[in-house]
């Protein structure tokens, strides 16, 4: 973690957003600062339950837009949440200008967060179970018989499992070719796929970086694990809202979704004419934050604030995780209270409106940054009634208008491993 000059800077100057708002960054920032969700009553056309109440789903033509960014020889290699990464990236290469195509596609670097697989699934075995029959007792002989020899399981099974889907189809699609990595665990494998692509730039091992998350949660067994463990929402309420950082929330959304980024030395994008949207000054992952504590963590935001030359009253906003699942909030607002307690620095997050997206999480912040930037607004936390805590700013009631110089976004992962990305209004080294 070190401050940079402002040649050596990094800049995101493209961003794709598929997410349950729609596609775009546009609806996603209308509809935070509208106070709109995004989350509707689970659907699935292979699973009937009444434990999961509500998802951030992707819309239906959305889903087909994804599909069809993908060309039709190549669709049997990836799934739905990987044909949205596929989507998101081709939004963001397209904002990023028309000079990505003289970059070489062997420098051109691609690292991607990847949520856990919905593959295998029930889905997997649709095939092999319809050809059984219907009204049949389960003769798991015969099953085993279909699926194995007959070929009644989806052939592609174990492409669609691999931790490196998404990587390997957005490649194939976009033709990057350069430095890259894969990587899993939630949020926090999206921060660190933005440190690789710092690494990456600065070291000068690629020209310029595609940084994806991507995944989706609708997978039954992932959702039952979820529920058992107590993190998802009953919709007491009967409203189907997230309630992040609320007396009365009762437990997180799950959601799916990609967010694609582009990323390049500020130079360069200053020399081909491109718009840098966000500077992204440092990150950091907490490896051994599982059981370390809130004040270990906040330590290590503390160092990240201060190496960059940003105090801990200096602070423009902190957009939090506000996951809402039992014991994160209070987790985080711990945490926060430990670096900003008086300092009056505002707390806001959209989780309320998309729902929780994992691996993608960081990066629709690192997103919406730019968006606070370019609007001098801070949207407010959507259905935050009784705040869990009083020692911390949660922007309530409406956007708040101000200039804001500078964000730090905070996230722990179902895995308890914390992790944090500090950024920038562009051309404002040594403003807060």
């Amino acid at each position: 973690m070190t401050t940079e000059h402002s040649d050596q800077s990094i800049v995101v100057t493209g961003t794709g957003v598929v997410l349950p708002t729609g596609r775009h960054i546009t609806p996603l920032w209308d509809a935070w600062t509208d106070g709109k969700p995004a989350i509707s009553p689970y659907l699935d056309p292979l699973v009937s339950t009444r434990r999961i109440t509500h998802f951030g789903h992707v819309p239906a033509e959305v889903v087909e837009q994804s599909r069809e960014a993908v060309p039709h020889r190549q669709r049997k290699y990836g799934t739905p949440y990987t044909f949205n990464a596929v989507l998101a990236a081709q939004d963001a290469i397209t904002e990023a200008g028309p000079g990505w195509a003289t970059i070489d596609d062997h420098r051109r670097g691609l690292f991607v967060a990847q949520d856990n697989s919905t593959t295998p699934s029930i889905g997997t075995f649709a095939r092999g179970l319809t050809q059984l029959g219907e009204g049949r007792e389960i003769d798991f002989g015969a099953v085993t018989n279909e699926l194995l020899i007959n070929g009644g399981l989806d052939p592609f099974t174990i492409i669609h499992a691999l931790n490196n889907n998404t990587l390997a189809l957005v490649s194939i699609v976009h033709e990057l070719r350069g430095d890259c990595a894969a990587l899993v665990q939630g949020e926090s494998a999206a921060v660190t796929a933005l440190q690789r692509a710092k690494f990456s730039l600065r070291n000068g091992h690629c020209d310029i970086a595609l940084v994806v998350g991507a995944g989706s949660y609708n997978e039954p067994l992932t959702l039952a694990g979820h529920y058992r463990l107590g993190h998802l929402s009953k919709d007491a309420g009967g409203d189907g809202q997230l309630r992040s950082f609320d007396s009365a929330q009762d437990g997180t959304i799950l959601s799916e979704g990609a967010v694609a980024l582009v990323l390049e030395r500020s130079r360069d994008a200053t020399a081909r004419g491109a718009t840098p949207l966000v500077e992204l000054c440092d990150t950091v992952v907490v490896s051994g934050s599982r059981g370390a504590g809130p004040a270990h963590v906040a330590g290590r935001y503390e160092g990240m604030l201060h190496q960059n030359g940003i105090g801990t009253e200096q602070l423009g906003a902190v957009l939090a995780d506000g996951k809402a699942a039992p014991g994160y909030d209070t987790t985080e607002i711990e945490l926060l209270t430990t670096l900003f307690k008086g300092s009056g620095i505002p707390v806001s997050t959209v989780r309320p409106i998309t729902g929780t997206p994992g691996a993608a999480g960081p990066l629709v912040d690192l997103a919406l940054a730019g968006q606070i930037f370019t609007e001098n607004t801070l949207p407010a936390i959507a259905h935050l009634g009784d705040p869990l805590s009083d020692q911390l700013e949660f922007v309530r009631g409406g956007p708040r208008k101000q200039r804001i110089d500078s964000v730090l976004g905070t996230y722990t992962n179902f895995n308890g491993i914390s992790s944090a990305v500090l950024a920038k209004r562009p051309d404002t080294a040594g403003a807060a």
